[in-house]
């Protein structure tokens, strides 16, 4: 039997298994399930992913809450080899991909007083690609429910592959948060969270190549990177409109010299006497450059990588999602369409090298 066929059968089970766990607790409590087709096309034939995507969450008991995911994707489509375009004004040189990821989670989450405290546990493969890693939250309750304070770890173990190639490399993965939700008034929410992160281990990628005096090497990154996450969201309701604002902000930084800035701005809008939900969303995200990036290199430099995602550059996204709930609080479809506008700013990096893509989505959600 193949890895593929293997891992299609193991999903088959889980889903039985679920099925039967829901038979066997439905009497308990809450419980609910979502799925979801996403296609994602980058343009002029470069990467396309099919993902099916599946969240449920049982209520064990009054107390006891267990929740999971299952995800499939079929990628496939030409990607930048990191090499700089032969001739001046041509497209950047690309190769073509193709493969298939698996990854499931699994999360039980205890409600203790004022603490509610979540266990997970993630894997995720693909056939050049191994992820194991397990995550620990603790989500207190202050102010009479009017403050929350959350506080999480996590750790992941990859190894990582080269498809036609006996290499292999492994890095582990540490992270940290601290937040806290605070209700500012009956229609006003207030969030902040600090993370964390700590990569060591191999961090290049086994695909991806660079020009040294013209001729050609492996891309090389820092073995070891830091970064840290400063997010912040408001949401506020407007009873007028039936609606709610939600404005966020991310800073990122890390070692490796890059800072990054996400704003997002998405406005939830009830119709209908909310059979009908529509969330626009306007997103924008600015990168700046790795130190050691550049899109050739001279003499004998210690890191070096024309990885175009480690260029600078700025992404714009346009989107619009549909939830029409045909039977209130128990059944539900979705629609989604995505629109992803990107260019480097860095003014050497081939535009060729930034694709614009589109992504839609449909899915179904049902309550037991």
């Amino acid at each position: 039997m193949t890895t593929s066929a293997f891992l299609s059968q193991c999903r088959l089970w889980v889903i039985v298994g679920l099925l039967h766990l829901y038979l066997d607790t439905a009497a308990l409590a809450e419980s609910k399930f979502e799925t979801r087709y996403q296609y994602y096309q980058e343009q002029d034939g470069r990467m396309r992913v099919d993902s099916d995507y599946s969240l449920f969450s049982v209520d064990l008991s009054d107390t006891l809450v267990l929740d999971g995911t299952l995800l499939y994707s079929a990628l496939s489509g030409a990607s930048p080899t990191g090499l700089p375009a032969y001739n001046k004004g041509d497209d950047v040189p690309t190769v073509f991909l193709e493969d298939e990821r698996y990854a499931a989670t699994m999360g039980l989450t205890y409600q203790l007083g004022d603490h509610s405290i979540k266990t997970g546990l993630s894997y995720s493969y693909e056939g050049d690609y191994l992820s194991i890693g397990g995550s620990l939250q603790d989500t207190i309750s202050l102010n009479d429910k009017n403050t929350e304070l959350v506080m999480g770890l996590a750790y992941t173990n990859d190894t990582v592959g080269a498809n036609g190639s006996n290499f292999e490399g492994t890095k582990r993965s540490y992270d940290a948060l601290v937040g806290v939700n605070q209700l500012l008034g009956p229609n006003t929410v207030l969030s902040m969270n600090v993370g964390l992160g700590w990569k060591q281990g191999y961090l290049s990628d086994p695909y991806k190549r660079v020009l040294i005096d013209d001729e050609v090497y492996f891309d090389e990154r820092p073995d070891k990177k830091f970064e840290q996450l400063i997010f912040l969201q408001l949401t506020q309701y407007l009873p007028s409109w039936d609606a709610s604002v939600e404005l966020s902000y991310r800073f990122g930084h890390n070692d490796f010299g890059s800072i990054s800035h996400t704003a997002m701005l998405a406005l939830y809008k009830n119709l209908f006497n909310k059979r009908i939900v529509v969330r626009p969303s306007i997103r924008f995200y600015d990168q700046s450059a790795a130190d050691f990036y550049d899109i050739s290199f001279t003499g004998s430099p210690t890191y070096a990588s024309s990885d175009y995602r480690l260029a600078a550059e700025q992404t714009l996204n346009l989107g619009m999602q549909v939830r029409w709930n045909l039977v209130p609080d128990k059944f539900a479809l979705d629609f989604g369409y995505e629109y992803y506008r990107t260019w480097g700013t860095d003014g050497k990096t081939s535009q060729s090298a930034f694709p614009d893509a589109q992504s839609v989505s449909v899915g179904f959600h049902y309550q037991f």
